[in-house]
Order: structure tokens, then sequence, then C-alpha cells
């Protein structure tokens, strides 16, 4: 009866999480501009509400009686269980002050970035991105202080990186990442003597309409499998994938200037779509249906947009549909578009970095808020850190250019402190999910080849998507690849495909 009860509970957190996420997705896309204060006070008391629920006194005795008699449980409710003792644990650390403070910190700090992004608005900006990380590190704090013998913490930013995706560590991401970075800069710079070998892509012509690019983006999406009645396509200033399982929100950012840009998006943000939709329906509302962390997530999107899409077999496939909407211009072939879509270079803005030099914009990235949280650099510093790291990883130059710089991204203004490193975590992922597809279905080039992609999406979903939160991620990498994830197979997708 514990069990059940704590199931209802939890169907109601699931409710309000899904309230929060139309809300979150309303003040991206279509919010009038004035009306950040009373939103930010509405998604704060949502978070309020959630944690009322999980700190009232009456959890610890339900969780208590339903340990008990936790053996009587099938397996997936014992690791649905699991999951609900975490949240509960997890919020029980974070007083609902400090989550409201968070919420409402984040939302000024988001707000205020849009505007003062435009216009390299550092001096101002600063205070406000102070704030946030002043309040992610004192949570961290709360979380380290009360759950580090259970969950292993040795420091405040494992409690970060465990919110976005639970069992990732810092010793982890450090060994992963040192890996990366003793080898990226001299396969970088072999790849790009190569390419200069060979004749410069073109360039597309003249400005794409926006509507153009949506109805192209909406076609594309629909050969991904994405179900336009349960979810729609939408623009905003950065591009993410919101909603629920049953209700998916994907948004991109439209360059009129930069149509192939937003083709890359929309298919990546389509991956992290999938991946939701796609997950375990039995368990809808429960903590053990929900995806497995970030690491995993990204991942999905970048199986997709990374490993399939930026492949010579899905450009061919997909080039009739890029020619119907944008016209016959040599630029849009399909041997030009794959020449675009995997040039390397070194370039300011993350979005929009090849597979090669991506890593090394989450990896500086990670080094800063690591070194904040820990209380070894502060926000002050970023700017000067932000050049170091540039200079030292790709030989750019990003003094006194913030919007470029420190400025270019989301996930700090919005309280996302410990995310960054899913994204190269997810490109590991992907490659090393990609190896064991092909030894499963040896025919996965020839299916995508001629766009029967039904096999692929079958492989992901029994071995990803249906799992949910039953596994850890490292237990669910175990399962779907054979191994714990492992640096070489991603080293070894980008010498296959560059050299």
């Amino acid at each position: 009866m514990s069990y059940q009860q704590l199931e209802k509970t939890f169907y109601r957190l699931a409710q309000l999480d899904h309230a929060s996420a139309m809300l979150s997705w309303d003040q991206q896309v279509m919010m009038p501009t004035k009306s950040n204060e009373p939103r930010g006070r509405a998604l704060a008391e949502l978070s309020v509400m959630a944690t009322e629920i999980l700190q009232h006194e009456a959890m610890e005795d339900l969780f208590g009686v339903a340990e008990q008699s936790a053996t009587t449980l099938e397996t997936w409710q014992q690791a649905n269980l699991r999951e609900m003792r975490n949240a509960w644990k997890s919020a029980l650390a974070v007083p609902k002050a400090l989550v409201e403070a968070e919420v409402m910190a984040a939302n000024d700090c988001e707000h205020a970035w849009r505007s003062y992004r435009n216009s390299n608005n550092w001096q101002d900006f600063q205070p406000l991105l102070q704030t946030v990380f002043d309040l992610s590190r004192e949570k961290a704090q709360a979380l380290n202080s009360t759950l580090a013998t259970e969950r292993g913490y040795l420091n405040d930013y494992d409690a970060l990186l465990d919110l976005f995706d639970p069992g990732t560590n810092l010793a982890k991401v450090d060994s992963l990442f040192t890996q990366l970075t003793s080898i990226l800069p001299g396969l970088q710079q072999s790849i790009m003597e190569k390419q200069q070998r060979q004749p410069a892509p073109l360039q597309p012509n003249g400005p794409v309409r926006r509507s153009t690019q949506l109805k192209l983006s909406r076609d594309i999406m629909t050969v991904l499998g994405f179900d336009f009645s349960t979810g729609r396509l939408d623009e905003a200033l950065h591009p993410f994938t919101g909603g629920v399982s049953g209700d998916s929100r994907i948004t991109s950012r439209i360059d009129e200037n930069n149509v192939v840009e937003n083709i890359m998006a929309t298919i990546h943000e389509t991956g992290h779509s999938r991946y939701e939709t796609g997950l375990n329906q039995d368990w809808r509302f429960k903590p053990v249906g929900r995806a497995m962390g970030m690491s995993i997530h990204e991942s999905q999107s970048l199986f997709f947009e990374m490993q399939m899409a930026r492949s010579k077999a899905f450009i061919q496939a997909v080039n009739p549909l890029v020619v119907k909407h944008l016209g016959p211009d040599p630029a849009f072939s399909s041997t030009n578009l794959h020449s675009i879509y995997t040039q390397v270079q070194p370039s300011l803005i993350r979005v929009n970095a090849d597979e090669v030099t991506y890593p090394l914009h989450v990896i500086l990235r990670f080094e800063i808020e690591r070194d904040i949280i820990l209380g070894k650099k502060s926000v002050a510093d970023i700017p000067e850190c932000w050049d170091e790291a540039m200079n030292k990883y790709l030989d750019l130059d990003t003094r006194g250019n913030h919007r470029d710089g420190a400025m270019q991204d989301i996930h700090w203004p919005s309280g996302a402190i410990g995310y960054f490193p899913s994204y190269t975590l997810g490109a590991m992922n992907a490659a090393q999910l990609h190896q064991a597809l092909i030894r499963a279905v040896p025919q996965a080039a020839d299916h995508i080849s001629q766009l029967e992609l039904a096999p692929i999406f079958e492989w992901l979903s029994v071995n990803i998507w249906e799992k949910g939160s039953l596994l850890s991620s490292e237990d669910l990498m175990l399962e779907a690849t054979g191994e714990t994830l492992q640096a070489r197979y991603f080293i070894e997708h980008l010498r296959s495909r560059y050299l």
C-alpha cells in the first residue's frame, strides 16, 4: 500500500513537471518580453510546490514501509522505488527557500542575458551570473554535505554532475576528457592538413526564408519519425527540446543566412524528442520511466546528428528534400553538403563547431565551471579563463568578445551548471552505440541510404529508449554495447570518418 501511495505522489509531481515544461517552452518561444517577472514567479512556485510535496513528513514513513516489502515488487517497481527515493533524498537536502531563490535568479539572469549578449555587455551581466553561481554552489554544498556517503560524492561538483547525469563524477569526467585532450589537437591538425589539399566546399548563395527553412525542417523531422500529432516545431533563441513524452516541443534557431546550421540543429533536437517519445509508455508518470540522464540523452541527439545525419548515406538519401525546398543550387548537392558538414575548422561558437573541435569547446566550459564551484576561480575570472582556454585548445583570440565568448551559451545564465560534460560524454556514448548497432544490424548503412530507418529506431528503442531509468547509465551501456563507456570508440569514429 505504501508503494502505491508513493506512485500516486509521483504522479502528481509528474503533472507539475508537465506544467512547468509548458510554461518554460512558452517563455522561450511566445511569451511577451515584459512578462518574464510574473512567469518566473509561477515557475518558482511550481518548484516550491514540488519540493513541499517531497519534503512532507509523511514521506519518510511511506518509504520505510515500502522498502521493507521491496522484495515482493517486480524488478521495474524496485527500480522505480529506487528512483523515487533518490528524488526524495535530493529534495530533503535542499531547503525550499534555496529552490525558490535559484529559480528566480536563473529566470532573471537568462532573461537579461538575451539583451546583454547582443550588446556584448559583460559588466552588467556578471553580477547576475555571480548570483546564479553562488546559489548553485550553495545547492551543491547542501547536496554534498547530506548525500556524500550515500552517493559517493568526493566534492561539491560531483553533486551537480549527478543531478544532470546520475552516476557521473569528476574523476570519471577528468579521466575521459584527459584522453581526449591528449589526442584531439593532433588529430584536428592532421585532418585540417588533409582537407587543405582538397577543394573547399561551395557556400550557399543568398539567404533562405525562415518559412522555407521551417518547411524543410518539418519534412526531415517526418522522415526521422517525429509525430506532429503529439509535438510541434517552433523558433527560439537557443535550440532545445522541451515538453514531456506525450507533448514534445522542438525549437530551432533560424538564421536566414545559415540554412545548413538549422538542418543539423533540427535533426539534433529530433533525436532528443524521439528518445522522450520512445520511453516505455507502461511506465508513464513514473520516475523509472524517465530518460536516463543527460549523457544518454545527448547520445541520442548526437547519434541522430553526428553518427547518422552527417554520413554520406543519409545526406544522399535526404538530398531530394533539400533540393525540393532550397532549389538546385550546387551548394546543396549531396557531395557538397557532406563536405560542408565534415569540414574541420576551429570556430568561436560551440553550436556551430564540427565534431572534432566540439569536445574542446565543452572541456573548456567544464574546466571553468568546475573551478568556480570548487572555489579555485571566480565568475569575474571567466573572460580571462575563457580566452586562455580558447587560445590553448583552438588557437583563437576572444579578448573583449564576450558575445562570442563566455556569453554565447544559455546554460550558465539558466542555472544549468554541471550540464556541459554531458555533451561530450554523449558524443562518446553515441559512437559506442553506433558500433554496437553495426554489429547487430550489419546493413544499417543500406537502410539509411534508402531512408528505411525503422530497423535503426527499433534497435535504439529496445536497447535505450524503452529502458528509461531501469538501469544505471553504466549498466545501460554495458547491456547495449558489451562495455561501459570508453573514449576509444569516439576517437576511432573520428579517424575513420576524417582520415
